[in-house]
């Protein structure tokens, strides 16, 4: 039997090597790829804040978005304290500190510090001093008892993870008489983020409840969204 010359072995050795790299950096690219174009709803960052604060404050999204309308339905008194999670730019905060007065306060609580930052110099352009921002954890929107009137998210409900149990934990924050006001895509329509970053509204009345929550009202004033409003 003839035996394989040294110089054979190191060309077939190298060609597997080659082969095996080209394998891992074409894996390594297709995941990549995945990741860029199909991000976790749960985990989806907004660390870009200027290309962020950008699509937040496109004067367009005002047309379907109606931020005024909305927070005039809220029935906000002057003197409420509201926590924005998931705040963003502050494109409803500014509206929420304007509507609860001097004597009430909108804190716009988000996970990004740019964004924060981004909030307390719009706080400081619109001269209101009831307009507060807070970084914030995933798990813990960092709410003293019984220390708000209203939490209101909006665009935000579908990011966070095990919901039941993060719901059930900041309904202490609730004074009494308290709500919970949800704003997010409806999940039957290609407006807004895809299909498989939404959330039926069934899915969240029925987690909520799971949480300890009843539905008090359903607004039906915005095209493209449910406005959801639930108390203790």
């Amino acid at each position: 039997m003839r035996t394989m010359s040294f110089r054979n072995r190191c060309n077939i050795s190298t060609f597997v090597f080659i082969l095996l790299a080209t394998l891992l950096a074409s894996c390594n690219h297709t995941q990549e790829h995945s990741k860029e174009h199909h991000p976790s709803a749960t985990q989806q960052r907004f660390d870009d804040i200027e290309v962020w604060v950008e699509r937040f404050e496109d004067p367009e999204r005002d047309t379907w978005q109606k931020p005024a309308a909305v927070v005039q339905a809220m029935n906000l008194r002057p003197g409420d304290v509201v926590a924005d999670i998931g705040a963003g730019s502050g494109y409803f905060t500014r509206h929420i500190a304007a509507a609860v007065g001097p004597s009430g306060k909108a804190i716009g609580l988000d996970i990004e510090p740019g964004m924060v930052e981004y909030m307390k110099e719009d706080a400081r352009k619109l001269n209101l001093s009831n307009y507060e921002a807070r970084v914030v954890k995933t798990d813990d929107p960092g709410l003293g008892p019984h220390s708000v009137d209203v939490i209101f998210l909006c665009d935000t409900y579908h990011h966070i993870e095990n919901r039941v149990e993060y719901f059930r934990n900041v309904s202490s924050s609730l004074k009494p008489g308290g709500r919970v006001v949800v704003v997010d895509f409806i999940k039957d329509t290609d407006f807004g983020p895809p299909r498989d970053h939404k959330m039926a509204e069934e899915a969240v009345i029925e987690e909520l409840q799971n949480a300890g929550y009843r539905l008090i009202t359903s607004h039906d004033l915005l095209q493209y969204q449910y406005f959801l409003e639930f108390g203790i």
